[in-house]
């Protein structure tokens, strides 16, 4: 498997690695020898598979409305679309995404990138030429790619983790190791989450640079590992953990970007991955909505949360007739793909982290601290002369004040949204019944609904007959 896989790569990144000098300038000329240490390091910077992210996850939430305009527009000139198709029905939580014979390729694309990673885990530390160091360091970045990957999947497609019930709760195909013969099955969500914060601890202890930043954006780093490490405890419910990571992220990262400083940029001007502080890591979403940005029309309910002088409402959503010159009149949609001219990101992030630590704090009873964190981040969202720091009276209002600052902060990145109804729904104060109205119908998804776990494509039986489709 190793000499055999080795040479398949050579080639596959010699012929891949020219795309990427968004990241890295890769030097491939020169001798490579199977179990060299060097190719370990040239399989990691072939960057576009691992930098993924699955793209349909902000749809089926209460961020995402389409209005009548919008549904009868849709069924005229996107309904049949390959690429559109699946975002209706997504939306009206069909039983089924892609039709029979269609292929997820977003679900292929990402376990491509974990065989990637598993050679590099399993392999890299018996490699040649290569300083110890070196190799521990190798592995910690793949593991953390691996985790990612784990983590983003199991919530899109397995249930909220719950103690209780966690250790039968069916997850993801959970391979480990570089094969494509083992009879795929199911994980237990325990399973994925104990292999997620062992990869993670692991990286975060292998020596990776603390900050990856600039055009090394797409590596992980010790900052990463740790800020997945945040994201895992608290959609565990794990708080004290999650605080504990996050403010270990934040003490390498904690760089916001000023608002106030791009109310005058221009579409396609704003800064990209290599150049955004904010970012911790790069997982972008493998849909890009550049160009029908209405597919991520924002509800009602969501936009009435935006004080009206909160420069992300003004700058990050934008008017449908605007974007569609006309053609539908109503509601507003997310557009920072509009502005950076880049699929949306949801790779861990500052802010991200300081939402995390004042949940965390709200959560422990530590009102006042909860509150300052909140506000270091929201100073960085309004010009100066209509900043008003935000006050609680307890920890329940200031936890209440953080979940909503959460949901503007994180609408349309890539998930966040689903997965916290998903972990909030298992809260009475926090369910919600999400309700979307498609032309003269209204599609009910209740606390708890299986459509909360995404359905597999039917292709993946013809290849695993014994996986597990959810119900």
């Amino acid at each position: 498997m190793k000499l055999n896989y080795i040479y398949t790569f050579l080639f596959i990144i010699a012929t891949t690695l020219v795309s990427c000098d968004d990241y890295v300038d890769i030097r491939t000329e020169g001798i490579l020898y199977p179990e060299d240490t060097e190719n370990y390091r040239y399989l990691l910077n072939n960057t576009p598979i691992y930098d993924l992210s699955y793209s349909l996850v902000d749809i089926p939430t209460d961020d995402i409305s389409m209005r009548y305009d919008h549904a009868q527009y849709f069924e005229t000139n996107a309904a049949n679309s390959e690429f559109n198709r699946p975002f209706k029905d997504t939306y009206i939580f069909a039983d089924s995404i892609y039709r029979t014979g269609e292929m997820d390729s977003e679900i292929k694309a990402m376990y491509e990138g974990l065989y990637s990673a598993n050679v590099v885990i399993t392999e890299v530390l018996e490699s040649t030429s290569g300083a110890e160091q070196e190799k521990n360091a190798l592995q910690g970045e793949a593991m953390v790619h691996r985790a990612y990957l784990f983590l983003n999947l199991v919530n899109t497609f397995g249930k909220a983790y719950d103690a209780n019930t966690a250790s039968t709760d069916l997850g993801i195909p959970m391979f480990i190791e570089p094969t494509v013969d083992q009879d795929i099955k199911r994980a237990t969500v325990q399973e994925v989450y104990d292999r997620i914060i062992t990869d993670l601890t692991s990286a975060a202890n292998s020596g990776l640079p603390g900050v990856r930043s600039g055009t090394e954006v797409g590596f992980p780093s010790k900052s990463s590992a740790h800020a997945l490490l945040a994201r895992t405890y608290l959609y565990m419910g794990d708080y004290s953990k999650a605080l504990e990571n996050a403010e270990q992220s934040l003490a390498l990262q904690n760089t916001l970007l000023n608002l106030e400083n791009y109310t005058e940029t221009p579409d396609f001007s704003w800064p990209r991955r290599i150049e955004d502080p904010e970012l911790i890591l790069s997982k972008k979403t493998m849909r890009s909505y550049n160009y029908l940005p209405t597919l991520l029309s924002l509800s009602d309910d969501l936009l009435n949360s935006f004080d009206s002088t909160d420069l992300r409402y003004q700058l990050y959503t934008r008017p449908n007739e605007e974007l569609t010159y006309g053609d539908i009149t109503e509601g507003r949609s997310y557009c920072i793909a509009r502005l950076t001219g880049e699929n949306r990101n949801a790779g861990p992030t500052v802010p991200e982290m300081y939402l995390i630590k004042a949940e965390c704090l709200a959560r422990a009873g530590n009102t006042e601290a909860a509150m300052d964190a909140l506000n270091t981040l929201r100073e960085a969202r309004f010009r100066a002369e209509d900043y008003i720091a935000l006050r609680a009276g307890d920890p329940e209002d200031a936890l209440i004040k953080v979940l909503a600052e959460r949901r503007r902060e994180l609408m349309g990145k890539g998930g966040f949204r689903l997965f916290d109804l998903k972990r909030l729904n298992k809260d009475p104060r926090f369910a919600r019944t999400v309700e979307h109205e498609y032309l003269n119908e209204t599609y009910t998804l209740e606390p708890g609904g299986d459509r909360y776990q995404f359905p597999f494509a039917s292709t993946l039986f013809q290849y695993a007959p014994n996986l597990e489709q959810n119900p």
